[in-house]
């Protein structure tokens, strides 16, 4: 294309220089957006005038390149497209059967065969409403066998029947084996609420009671119908004031599906869960580039929130490789301001979302989310971009059977309630 266009602007010697703005202006205000917003912006070098011609994605990663570290945060969509960047494996909210899962060989060991195991599946989707379960294994999709390939299917499309069959152990009960089988028929892909706090809970050990959280996601609201939603914030507050009548001897907060939010909802879930102690003290702070250091903020625990604190002693965080961002941003928030006493992780070593990105709209139907800041700690380390290690290493994925999300079963919850 830039060919053409430098053939176009020199022919017959005319001067064509309009022509050459109109098909660059779209790249050159994201240059101009990227050298004034993007956190690494103040370092970034001028491209080659034929770069101007990249279709945005293409131009986007260009400009990221040119970050000191490796960039995986930052991205940009086209406004036309139904995309979710904040995919958890399969599952895209946006459009989606409404169901994550892994591609994994037959467990039982027994042939080499391929198998989709639900890992999760969602409120009111398709996957719900055709009787999906968390741990189902789908061994075929329309009559033809699973495979990686064919797994591509499952994302988002038509309707389909799939086979599931069941996992139970030997009469010995010495190996796993197949028990059973059936088949599900799953409507057409669709929007998919991706609800924020679906399970709340609690449990009597010998140590006294265990509340249980699940978040989903850390952002006010759903916005991707409306402009502007407090759902998922006004749901929150109602969850934390049902638990702030209860005495807990420890609280677990599970953060393996949370890899989307604001650090303003990470800071009100926080609040809630440390003591008065911590009214007025640092909960994060950002650090912008050199350009924008006037905009650098300290960021405290909301006393508001503090006021009506969970009542525990020990709080537990389960943890994955999707737990990213806001969540793990509350994660070293909490554990700075309490001590590793009080804070325990269980799980598997988060994603290591070191900054906080920022959408940027515009009139060429692109929006552009940059990383326009470090969300550091109280004293600026912002060194975290290996992930955070749990306390406590447990993988989910290696266990043969899975059970929902707050049955005491579950292992990583259950690794918890052993432990109190």
């Amino acid at each position: 294309m830039w060919a053409v266009a430098a053939l176009m602007l020199t022919a017959c010697g005319e001067d064509r220089t309009h022509e050459y703005e109109e098909l660059t202006v779209r790249d050159h205000w994201m240059m101009e957006v990227m050298q004034r917003e993007y956190l690494w912006g103040d370092q970034m070098k001028e491209l080659e005038w034929r770069d101007y011609f990249a279709k945005p994605t293409d131009f986007f990663a260009k400009l990221t390149a040119q970050a000191p570290i490796s960039d995986t945060w930052s991205w940009c969509s086209i406004d036309t497209l139904m995309e979710d960047h904040h995919e958890r494996g399969y599952f895209n909210h946006l459009d989606s059967y409404g169901m994550d899962f892994v591609v994994m060989v037959d467990p039982t060991g027994g042939t080499s065969r391929q198998y989709g195991r639900v890992m999760t599946v969602y409120a009111d989707s398709p996957a719900a409403r055709a009787g999906l379960q968390r741990g189902d294994f789908i061994s075929s999709v329309d009559g033809s066998k699973f495979t990686s390939t064919l797994a591509k299917r499952l994302i988002n499309g038509k309707k389909h029947t799939l086979g599931i069959e069941q996992l139970g152990y030997s009469a010995e009960e010495t190996a796993p084996v197949w028990t059973g089988s059936k088949t599900l028929d799953i409507e057409a892909s669709e929007y998919v609420e991706d609800v924020a706090f679906p399970v709340h809970n609690s449990y009597e050990t010998s140590s006294g009671t265990v509340g249980y959280l699940l978040c989903n996601r850390l952002t006010e609201g759903p916005t991707e119908k409306a402009a502007a939603s407090t759902a998922y914030r006004d749901a929150l507050d109602a969850v934390m004031a049902a638990f702030s009548t209860r005495t807990f001897s420890a609280f677990v907060l599970d953060l393996r599906l949370c890899n989307d939010g604001t650090i303003d909802m990470a800071r009100r879930l926080a609040s809630y869960l440390v003591g008065t102690d911590q009214k007025g003290s640092t909960f994060a702070r950002t650090i912008y580039n050199s350009a924008n250091a006037s905009r650098n903020a300290t960021i405290t625990f909301d006393d508001n929130c503090i006021d009506r604190h969970l009542d525990i002693q020990t709080l537990y965080i389960i943890t994955s490789g999707h737990t990213s961002g806001a969540a793990e941003w509350l994660i070293r928030g909490i554990r700075k301001a309490k001590g590793n006493d009080y804070v325990i992780t269980v799980g598997k070593t988060t994603n290591g979302q070191v900054v906080m990105t920022s959408a940027i709209p515009s009139s060429y139907q692109v929006t552009l989310h940059p990383a326009v800041c470090y969300v550091a700690d109280v004293d600026g380390d912002h060194d975290y971009a290996a992930g955070l290690t749990p306390d406590i290493d447990v993988d989910e994925q290696t266990t043969l059977f899975l059970y929902p999300y707050g049955d005491t079963r579950e292992v990583l919850l259950n690794a918890i309630l052993t432990r109190e």
